[in-house]
């Protein structure tokens, strides 16, 4: 085994061309400065810091190129060294770069003695931390942003760790939960809180997503009660576990309070409606009776069939009162249920019907009171045109893809047989139907009379 040898002491360790290269390509700003701070000798790295040439830095002082402020500070620390009361120092100072910008950086200087230990110069090393310090001010910035946000912020913000315990939340929330500050710090989310949805919530977030609650909700710390939406979300750590999370509170008592009063006038207004939807379908029912004793005590044929036809209308117009009358929605009414009962209204022992329409189809209240009243003309003009003969009325009501309702009427009966475009002008039913059609409805109207008689009404649905 080979001994271990030690240098023989003869040998040169560096020659002075070595510690030139050592000194000149150094990855940091290297000097030799004379004690009244005059540049002795630079480095390129440090020349590229400050932006002048060796020629133009070897000319300045050391103060040339330091920034007014910061002129005490080196000079301070330099007076240590020379008296002997410092080896060394470390400083940050500001440096003013030839194109005028500064330049922070971090120095470390020494003092270098002659042979009888008197200071000789100064030896300094410069490294650039401009990009740092812009780093450090940005961070500085946003932290007093996302600061500001969150005490100024209108909701009781709170950060919780994975534990569960509160570390950091803002005035709001301490007026929300109706605490004090040390109280609050001592809380832990996970066992302290008794809401089984918040705790849900809350557990949503330490497993990476996020938990909402909104309900009432009672202070564990002040047993104050109040109404809340509050938002759970993950923090993450740099390998993506969950190391917190952050709630987002917001009081929304005064907003249940509101909707408690509005939904408590609408029911009133409901009631209302109804009310008088009953006294409209009452007073149509009383006319309607008028009318029967009327037909009862009538011999004339033609007044009993005209005193008919204005019987039927207002039955179409006061069952859709009824309806209302009954049903909790107020605005719409579901057409199937609607026109299975006015069909019924027709005693007509010979005539049969085949009816196909949407069972969740509904329009609103204007809609129906004209599609009943459309279709009270047309079964009376299909009874008119076919009296003892046997009959189907088929009734489709569909929605299509452009939201309009298709509406086709058809019987079997044996059609009309005078020139159709004639009759708007010449029959009082058809031409009643024609102006629901265009002016109630906004709609438009076809028909045909090649087997039995068939209209196609189609309108806009207002569903």
């Amino acid at each position: 085994m080979k001994s271990f040898e030690m240098p023989n002491a003869q040998d040169p360790i560096l020659s002075e061309s070595e510690m030139n290269q050592l000194f000149e390509r150094s990855f940091i700003g290297m000097a030799v400065v004379s004690l009244n701070g005059r540049w002795l000798k630079v480095n390129t790295h440090l020349c590229e810091i400050l932006g002048y040439s060796k020629e133009e830095l070897l000319q300045k002082t050391f103060n040339d190129v330091t920034h007014p402020d910061d002129h005490e500070i080196g000079s301070s620390q330099a007076k240590l060294l020379i008296a002997g009361e410092a080896e060394h120092f470390e400083i940050e100072k500001r440096y003013i770069h030839k194109q005028g910008h500064i330049v922070y950086v971090l120095l470390n200087s020494a003092l270098i003695k002659d042979e009888k230990g008197a200071p000789k110069y100064f030896i300094s090393q410069t490294k650039d931390i401009s990009s740092l310090k812009r780093s450090v001010e940005a961070l500085r910035l946003s932290e007093e942003k996302f600061r500001s946000i969150f005490e100024k912020a209108p909701i009781g913000i709170a950060h919780f760790n994975a534990e569960g315990n509160i570390t950091t939340f803002n005035k709001v929330l301490m007026e929300i939960l109706g605490a004090a500050k040390e109280n609050i710090s001592k809380v832990n989310t996970k066992t302290d809180v008794k809401d089984e949805q918040h705790l849900a919530a809350l557990n949503e977030a330490l497993n990476g997503r996020i938990g909402t609650h909104e309900g009432e909700y009672r202070s564990i710390l002040s047993g104050k009660s109040t109404y809340l939406k509050t938002i759970y979300a993950p923090l993450f750590g740099p390998n993506g576990e969950v190391i917190g999370g952050t709630s987002i509170s917001e009081d929304i008592t005064s907003r249940k309070l509101y909707e408690e009063r509005i939904n408590a006038s609408l029911k009133e207004k409901e009631l209302l409606l109804k009310e008088v939807y009953h006294r409209a379908k009452n007073n149509l029912q009383t006319t309607i009776s008028l009318i029967n004793i009327q037909i009862n005590e009538s011999i004339n044929p033609e007044l009993i069939n005209a005193l008919q036809e204005t019987k039927n209308r207002l039955y179409a117009m006061s069952k859709v009162h009824e309806v209302l009358c009954k049903a909790d929605n107020l605005d719409f009414i579901l057409l199937r249920t609607y026109i299975i009962d006015l069909v019924s209204n027709f005693a007509y022992s010979k005539l049969s019907y085949t009816i196909d329409i949407e069972t969740s189809l509904a329009l609103n209240i204007d809609q129906t009171n004209a599609l009943g009243l459309i279709l009270n003309e047309l079964i009376t003009n299909s009874l008119k045109h076919n009296l003892d003969k046997n009959i189907n009325i088929s009734i489709i009501i569909k929605t299509t893809e452009l939201n309009t309702i298709r509406f086709d009427y058809s019987d079997t009966g044996k059609g009309i047989s005078k020139d159709i475009s004639s009759l708007p002008t010449t029959a009082l039913g058809m031409n009643l139907v024609k102006v629901l059609v265009e002016e109630q409805l906004d709609g438009t109207m076809k028909w045909s009379s090649a087997r039995g008689f068939n209209t196609l009404i189609e309108f806009k649905a207002n569903l």
